[in-house]
């Protein structure tokens, strides 16, 4: 009973169509340096030299809570015949069109730093016995330099060095009046013991 079962379930997985999907990528950038008002854009080219069409989706799955992250198109249909673009291929003797995705980074309120960010694409072929799925995961760096910040820090460093330097001098008035008393004295006693000697 068990062998039939088993002979009936590899049956149903052999008769079963299945799909694979040819989608292909290319990541055009993946690291920007900006300011803190600027933004960065990275672009991701899909391909697909096969006849079938299917569903390409992307999500942000990993950004910092400081960061506006855009995907645009963020779903699309991907097949052979559409496409913004044009790439080569190594083993195709002519261009083959490709749809660009552009990942726009914007700072909201970020300190200056490296931050970095996933993106996942997913490919969905629905088909009435198997679904066919693909998943590509793409990483970014940002590198977010913020010349206000170095600004206030520098500004914050000069009044620092304005301080010390005021604090110096009062510590050397205070150290020269520590040393004005007894030195008057001195003169004092030695101007007396000349008189009192020769008068």
């Amino acid at each position: 009973m068990k062998i039939l079962k088993i002979i009936f379930l590899f049956l149903i997985i052999f008769s079963a169509e299945t799909y694979a999907l040819s989608m292909g990528t290319v990541v055009k950038n993946d690291f920007a340096k900006i300011a803190i008002d600027e933004s960065a854009k990275f672009t991701v080219l899909f391909w697909n030299v096969e006849n079938e069409s299917y569903q390409v989706e992307l999500y942000v799955k990993e950004a910092p809570e400081n960061l506006v992250v855009i995907v645009e198109p963020n779903n699309f249909v991907l097949n052979s015949s559409t496409g913004k673009e044009y790439i080569k291929l190594p083993y195709k003797n002519e261009y083959i069109k490709a749809t660009p995705v552009d990942i726009i980074v914007k700072p909201s309120s970020s300190k200056p730093g490296r931050y970095n960010i996933s993106i996942i694409a997913r490919s969905i072929l629905p088909q009435n016995n198997i679904s066919f799925s693909q998943e590509r995961i793409f990483k970014f760096l940002v590198e977010v330099e913020n010349p206000l910040y170095f600004e206030s820090s520098n500004e914050q460093e000069v009044i620092q060095n304005h301080q010390n330097q005021y604090l110096e001098q009062e510590n050397l008035v205070d150290t020269s009046s520590n040393y004005f008393y007894p030195i008057v004295i001195l003169i004092i006693l030695l101007i007396s013991f000349l008189i009192y000697k020769y008068s």
